[in-house]
C-alpha cells in the first residue's frame, strides 16, 4: 500500500495547482483514520489486501497517502470529530477492476465513495460523508472512446478531463467545441453528473446525455436510452426509449457509478462572436436579468447567458488589499469609486453567438435593438470572429484568450486566482480557500434583485463582500453566492459556517432549492430536507431504490441525503445538529 500520491495530471500547471490545493502535507495530518463504521479491523485488512490484490499497490493509498483524498477547503480540519476522512483509497483503472472492488466491498460490507476526479471544490471535493468509507477514485478510467463529427458527439470515462477532450478534439481534428466549465481540471463526467455547467450553446451538460453506461452496487452493467439496444445507429443520439428513461437515477446520486457517458458537442461554427453588456448600478441587475430571460425563452439568445459582478471582476484582476485596506468587506462608497475609476458596470452579461456570419450578426442586430429599447442605460459590445469561407469553420485558438477561452471550449485555470482576494500578500503562511450557496431562482428582475438585498447583508456581516453570479436558464438562473476565506484564519472558518447556515435559512423561506450540496450538509440532510412535500415522499422513493439496488450500502451511504438501510441510523435532523 502506497503513503504518497503519484501526479495525476499530465499538465504541470494542472498538477502544480492540484498540489497547492491539496497539500500534500496537510498542516492538520490525517490521523486517526477512522474504520468504516460496523466494520472489525480484521476484515478492513482483508478488504484492502484484497483492493491491493486487484489493482496493484501502487494504487491503493493509506495514512499519508490520503492527503488528495479530503477536502482541501475543510472548515473542520483541525477537529478530528468532524472532519470527513477516508479509512484508504482505491484507483481501478478498468470496469473490470472496478466491479472487482465492489465484490469486495459487498463481501466486507466496506462503504465506498467514488468520484471522478474529486474537484468538486467548495462542496467537499472527494471528502465522504461516512468517515472511515474507502475513496473509490475513477481518475484511471480516462479512456475517450469516441469524438463523433457527423453528429457532434462524445464518449468518455469518468477520468477524462476537460482539458484532455478539448486536447484530443484538436489533435485528431474534430469539427467541434466541447463545452468547458471556468476550470479545465475537472472530469466530464463528473461535472455533468453532478448538473455542472460551461459557458457555450451546450453548456447545461447534463441536458446534453444520450445514452449512459453504469455499474450497479453489485456489479452488474447497465445500458440506458437507445444505447441499450445492441449495436443501436441511434445509441449517442436520442434521449426516446422505450419505457422509463434511467439516466436521471445515475446524476447527484449513490444508486450507480457511471462508467461511459455520451455527451453532445457543438459543432465547429463558421462565426462566433463575444458579446457583454453592462449596467452601473446595483440596482440595474432587475432590468437585466427581465430583459435576457425574455430573450432565452424566445430563442434570440440560445447559449448561455453569465451574469457577474463588479466584486468578482475585481477579485480577478487583484486582492480586496490592493483596493481596500479597511476593516471588513470593501465599503458601497469604496465600490462605487472603483466603478468609476475603471469604467466598469457593476453588473455584466456575458454570452457568445454561434453559427453562419449572417446570422450571428442578425442576431447581435436584435439584441442590440431590444437592449436599447429595454434597458437604454447600459452599455453593449460584440466582437466578432468568423472563417469568410462560406463553408469553413472558426479555429477556435485564433480568437483572443479575452473574448475566448471557455466562451469558445478551450478549457483553463484561469478562475483559480479568484480564490486569493482575502489573503494578504505579506501573510506567506495564508491559504485561500472558498465555499458556495448555489440556490435555484426562477429568472425573475424582482427576485433576483430581493436575494441580493438580503445576502448581501448576511455575508457582510459575516466579513466577505456580495460575490454573485449566476446561470440563466430558460426559465431559472442557478445563483452562485461564493464566499472565499482564509484556511489558516479558525474565525474566518466560523463565520463561513455562520453566513451558510444564514444564506439557507433566508432560501427556505422562498422555498429555493439547491443546485447542489457540500458533504457537511449532507450530514444534517439539510438540502434534502427541503423536499418535504408528502412527508418526504421523493426521498423516501429514491431510499427504496436504493435498498434494493444496494442492499449491503456499500456505495457512496448518505449521498444527497440518500442514506441505505443499512446506515440510516445516521442520519441527522438538523435539529439534532444545532441542540
Amino acid at each position: 500500500m502506497s503513503t504518497t500520491h503519484p501526479e495525476t495530471y499530465n499538465h504541470p500547471d494542472y498538477e502544480a495547482a492540484h498540489q497547492q490545493t491539496y497539500e500534500r502535507t496537510p498542516r492538520h495530518p490525517i490521523t486517526p483514520v477512522p474504520l468504516p463504521p460496523g466494520v472489525r479491523q480484521s476484515d478492513f485488512d482483508l478488504a484492502v489486501s484484497e483492493f491491493v490484490s486487484i489493482v496493484g499497490v501502487e494504487s491503493v493509498f493509506v495514512k499519508d497517502g490520503l492527503s488528495d483524498y479530503i477536502d482541501p477547503y475543510d472548515v473542520h480540519e483541525h477537529d478530528p470529530a468532524q472532519r470527513k476522512v477516508p479509512s484508504a483509497a482505491v484507483c481501478p483503472n478498468s470496469t473490470e477492476q472496478l466491479s472487482s472492488i465492489l465484490q469486495v466491498a459487498n463481501k466486507f460490507k466496506i462503504p465506498l465513495w467514488h468520484f471522478s476526479r474529486g474537484k468538486n471544490l467548495g462542496y467537499g471535493g472527494p471528502a465522504p460523508r461516512v468517515n472511515g468509507s474507502v475513496a473509490l477514485d475513477l481518475h484511471r478510467l480516462d479512456r475517450i472512446i469516441e469524438v463523433n463529427d457527423e453528429y457532434h458527439y462524445a464518449v468518455v470515462e469518468p477520468g477524462v478531463t476537460f482539458i484532455q477532450l478539448y486536447e484530443y478534439c484538436v489533435e485528431h481534428k474534430k469539427k467541434v467545441w466541447p463545452s468547458t466549465p471556468s476550470l479545465g481540471w475537472g472530469s466530464v463526467i463528473g461535472n455533468t453528473v453532478d448538473r455542472g455547467m460551461g459557458f457555450g450553446m451546450n453548456f447545461a451538460h447534463h441536458q446534453c446525455v444520450a445514452g449512459i453506461e453504469v455499474m450497479l452496487p453489485d456489479g452488474d452493467v447497465v445500458r440506458t436510452g437507445q444505447w441499450g439496444i445492441t449495436s443501436s445507429p441511434s445509441a449517442f443520439l436520442s434521449k426516446f426509449t422505450f419505457g422509463p428513461s434511467l439516466e436521471g437515477l445515475f446524476f447527484q446520486s449513490n444508486l450507480g457509478i457511471v462508467t461511459k457517458m455520451s455527451l453532445w458537442l457543438t459543432p465547429q461554427p463558421q462565426a462566433y462572436m463575444c458579446c457583454s453588456f453592462s449596467m452601473p448600478l446595483f440596482t440595474d441587475l432587475e432590468v437585466m436579468v427581465d430583459v435576457f430571460g425574455e430573450m432565452k425563452r424566445n430563442g434570440t439568445v440560445q447559449s448561455c447567458v453569465w451574469f457577474t459582478s463588479l466584486i468578482e471582476t475585481l477579485c480577478i484582476m487583484g486582492r480586496r488589499e490592493d483596493y481596500w485596506t479597511g476593516e471588513g468587506p470593501v465599503p458601497d462608497w469604496r465600490l462605487e469609486e472603483l466603478r468609476q475609476e475603471t469604467g466598469f458596470g457593476h453588473w455584466y452579461a456575458r454570452w457568445g453567438l454561434y453559427g453562419p456570419k449572417r446570422i450571428v450578426k442578425a442576431q447581435f442586430e436584435e439584441i442590440k435593438s431590444v437592449l436599447s429599447r429595454r434597458a437604454p442605460t447600459g452599455t453593449i459590445s460584440g466582437n466578432l470572429y468568423a472563417n469568410h469561407e462560406d463553408d469553413g469553420r472558426l479555429d477556435a485558438t485564433t480568437v483572443p484568450d479575452q473574448d475566448g477561452q471557455m466562451f469558445v471550449g478551450i478549457p483553463s485555470l484561469w478562475s483559480l486566482p479568484l480564490i486569493n482576494w482575502p489573503i494578504s500578500k505579506d501573510k506567506k503562511d495564508g491559504k485561500a480557500a472558498h465555499g458556495d450557496y448555489a440556490p435555484v431562482i426562477p429568472s425573475n428582475g424582482k427576485l433576483l434583485m430581493e436575494w441580493m438585498n438580503v445576502s448581501k447583508p448576511i455575508c457582510e456581516a459575516n466579513g466577505v463582500e456580495l460575490m454573485a453570479d449566476f446561470f440563466m436558464h430558460e426559465r431559472h438562473v442557478v445563483l452562485m453566492n461564493m464566499f472565499t476565506w482564509d484556511q489558516t484564519d479558525t474565525a474566518q472558518k466560523v463565520k463561513m459556517e455562520r453566513l451558510y447556515y444564514g444564506l439557507y435559512e433566508e432560501a427556505k423561506k422562498r422555498g429555493y432549492g439547491m443546485y447542489r450540496g457540500h458533504v457537511n450538509h449532507m450530514e444534517t440532510d439539510l438540502i434534502a430536507n427541503l423536499n418535504d412535500f408528502n412527508n418526504h415522499a421523493y426521498n423516501r422513493f429514491v431510499e427504496k431504490i436504493k435498498d434494493a439496488l444496494d442492499p449491503n450500502g456499500i456505495l457512496g451511504p448518505g449521498k444527497q441525503g440518500i442514506w441505505p438501510n443499512r446506515f440510516r441510523h445516521l442520519r441527522e435532523t438538523q435539529e439534532k445538529k444545532s441542540e
